[in-house]
């Protein structure tokens, strides 16, 4: 049979052939040869999707030409627009729930990723590269990607180069990443589980790098007079999602704070923590021209009380 479709919403589709596994929607166009079973077909065609959604990330258009073997369907040449970049590569998806792919994406502009979208907080801006493999079911998907950003963005308060790699192993992403430009090196390993928990265990780490333009940009009234450059350790360790669940560790090895002309710095490494919604101050220890300060104690962010 010879099949022309224009413009069909493909949910529609997902329906008709039971496959709710795919979370792509859109609208369809195409030219296909197929013959033999209904659920097994075999033939040839070619596609188009059209302001399209694919796994909660909209793109304005994809292509690729397909060759239907009967189990699945493999998908070549194709080409994704997203971003004023492109994502090109192959996969193949079998009807039984399996799938296997290899893409490679350039020049993707961060600011139109819903991935990067955070309400309330300022915007990213770089240009993102990434390669990505992967090969296994749709219940519990495998692949790896690494990618880079080029001149990111917070804001207008500029980070530099940012690299990284993911994998995911069913409801388990595992990451590493690196940031760095003249003021800022940050790196980080961790994992977490993609569950209604959202259990994890991450650290990271910062060198030398000046705080305060990020904070200003997280905050515009923050004084313009105030500077801070930091090194040191932060480990997070429980439920994203539950704070009573959640332990971080701080480890600031080395602190530089200046308010015009006024400076302080820590004279030991100070060490923070937060369990319980409880803030510990295990040591904080600072000096400057005539000031020592010298604090422990914890504080009860639930009800805001001190001991």
């Amino acid at each position: 049979a010879r099949i022309r479709v224009i413009e069909r919403p493909i949910v529609d589709l997902r329906e008709a052939f039971d496959l709710q596994d795919y979370d792509v929607n859109g609208l369809l166009s195409g030219d296909f040869h197929v013959y033999g079973d209904y659920e097994g077909p075999h033939g040839f065609g070619s596609m188009t999707i059209a302001r399209g959604v694919a796994y909660d990330e909209p793109f304005s258009e994809a292509t690729a030409s397909l060759q239907f073997e009967g189990e699945g369907v493999r998908l070549n040449s194709i080409e994704m627009k997203k971003g004023g970049g492109t994502v090109n590569g192959a996969a193949y998806v079998a009807w039984a729930g399996t799938y296997s792919f290899d893409v490679d994406g350039r020049n993707l502009a961060v600011d139109t990723l819903t991935l990067t979208a955070y309400p309330g907080y300022p915007t990213l801006y770089g240009a993102l590269d990434f390669t990505a493999t992967g090969a296994g079911t749709f219940e519990e998907p495998r692949y790896d990607v690494k990618w880079s950003v080029n001149d990111l963005f917070f804001g207008d308060e500029g980070i530099g180069e940012m690299t990284g790699r993911l994998s995911m192993r069913g409801l388990l992403m595992t990451y590493e990443l690196e940031a760095a430009s003249p003021r800022l090196a940050v790196s980080g390993t961790g994992r977490v589980e993609l569950n209604d928990q959202m259990d994890a265990e991450m650290s990271f780490r910062v060198t030398d790098t000046s705080l305060d333009p990020y904070l200003r940009a997280l905050q515009p009234t923050f004084s313009p007079y105030t500077s801070a450059v930091a090194s040191g350790t932060i480990r997070v360790v429980g439920e994203l999602y539950n704070p009573d669940a959640l332990r971080i560790d701080t480890n600031v090895e080395q602190v530089n704070v200046a308010l015009l002309d006024y400076r302080l710095r820590n004279q030991s490494p100070i060490r923070l923590s937060v369990e319980h919604q409880v803030l510990q101050v295990d040591s904080l220890k600072v000096v400057g021209d005539d000031t020592e300060l010298d604090l422990t104690g914890s504080v009860n962010m639930a009800d805001q009380s001190l001991s």
